[in-house]
């Protein structure tokens, strides 16, 4: 009978050791190890806050869920929403973690909400498909499927299924396409200031850019670019609906890095990249303003990269070349400013830049000319001068033979 005491105390300790915090670990082991770990356990947010009932019966699974203590049990789809907005709405609650609180407002609003909330069609994304259930991370956390370099991946999930994505009238292109671009490369690289789906379309309030939103949308990376598209002809074509902005030219999630051949080549497939500027403009008066712009860039970066080679090669040959080299970097720094001064389709002031690349590289070209002028010319003079103090040196030779043999 005392063995049977001692057990019943030690059960009980234990039990007692589980509920407090949550004893909802006792029948729920693997749900109690995934929260453990979790941004909610860290600020002290436990299986009730979501689920209700009582922790401190665990030993009653009747008491624990009881309805007077308000358990709600598995939440469904439906409701996953309007349970995390309990918190994630609640500006007292949020304003210690300096969390935003218009997260679930703008869910609402987005495709997937409208989807899940108004249509009910539960396929649609929910906080728990981008977050996680259990285990919430920190979105800076590179554990958390909402860490920035994982988001393509996350919204991939359900963006790259095909049975999912025909439901909704969508396609599965995307993630691939993003995969490939620019952006995606660059993000898979860890870069930082580099667009996940989310900056572009945002995470709560998710839905593709209208065609008038796209160089805002765009803009907030491009901002030079978007200033000066708005001083184009384009701008004008994109009000009325002839074009869609920044996505006409460059696609959306298959965005390429841009070359000079978008100017002056014909695309040969549709790959996603945009149109270039021929394939709208062939045979028109901006046939021939497309060929002079990639004729000219291409022309500066070439020299830039001839008088790159050349300056290197002599500072290899142990010339001083910084000046230079600085020469070549303010020529690079302008040929940089003059790629987005091209989405202004301002001949002239386009020109003007390249020349000023142009002047810097022949500035460039003409201090390595002086270096290897002088330094020929200090070779030659002492050659001479070598020759000429052999040669005196030779003269006095023989004077002194000459007067010893007197």
């Amino acid at each position: 009978m005392r063995r049977l005491v001692v057990l019943a105390l030690v059960l009980g300790l234990a039990t007692a050791s589980l509920a407090s915090p949550e004893g909802c670990g006792v029948c729920h082991g693997r749900e109690r190890v995934l929260h453990r770990d979790s941004i909610h356990a860290e600020a002290d947010v436990g299986c009730v806050a979501c689920h209700g009932g009582d922790p401190a019966h665990a030993e009653s699974k009747a008491d624990a869920h009881a309805a007077a203590a308000g358990y709600r049990g598995r939440v469904t789809r439906r409701d996953v929403p309007e349970v995390c907005g309990t918190c994630h709405a609640d500006v007292a609650r949020m304003r210690p973690f300096a969390l935003r609180t218009d997260v679930l407002a703008v869910y609402r609003t987005s495709h997937h909400g409208t989807a899940v909330l108004e249509q009910g069609r539960l396929d649609a994304a929910v906080c728990t498909d981008c977050h996680g259930t259990h285990d919430v991370l920190r979105t800076k956390d590179a554990r958390s499927p909402a860490f920035r370099v994982n988001v393509p991946a996350t919204c991939g999930r359900c963006h790259g299924d095909a049975a999912l994505m025909s439901a909704h009238g969508l396609d599965t292109r995307a993630p691939e396409e993003f995969a490939g671009s620019v952006h995606g490369q660059r993000l898979a690289e860890g870069a930082p200031g580099v667009p996940s789906c989310a900056d572009c379309h945002d995470a709560h309030a998710a839905a593709p850019p209208g065609a008038q939103e796209v160089a805002d949308v765009c803009g907030h990376c491009h901002v030079e670019t978007r200033d000066r598209f708005r001083e184009s002809p384009h701008a004008a074509a994109s009000a009325s609906g002839a074009m869609e902005q920044c996505v006409t030219c460059h696609g959306n999630h298959a965005v390429g890095q841009p070359d000079f051949d978008r100017f002056d080549q014909v695309s040969t497939e549709d790959d996603g990249t945009g149109a270039r500027c021929l394939d709208c403009h062939a045979g028109d008066g901006g046939e021939k303003v497309a060929r002079e712009f990639g004729a000219g860039f291409r022309n500066a970066d070439t020299l830039l990269r001839r008088a790159r080679g050349q300056i290197d090669a002599m500072a290899a040959s142990g010339f001083y070349a910084d000046d230079e080299r600085e020469s070549l970097s303010r020529a690079e720094r302008e040929l940089v400013r003059a790629v987005p001064l091209s989405h202004t389709v301002d001949a002239a002031r386009i020109e003007g830049s390249l020349r000023r690349v142009r002047s810097l590289v022949d500035e460039a070209l003409l201090g390595r000319e002086k270096r290897l002028r002088d330094a020929r010319d200090r070779r030659i003079y002492g050659s001479v001068g070598g020759a000429l103090l052999l040669g005196i040196a030779w003269f006095m030779a023989l004077w002194r033979r000459k007067v010893r043999g007197r």
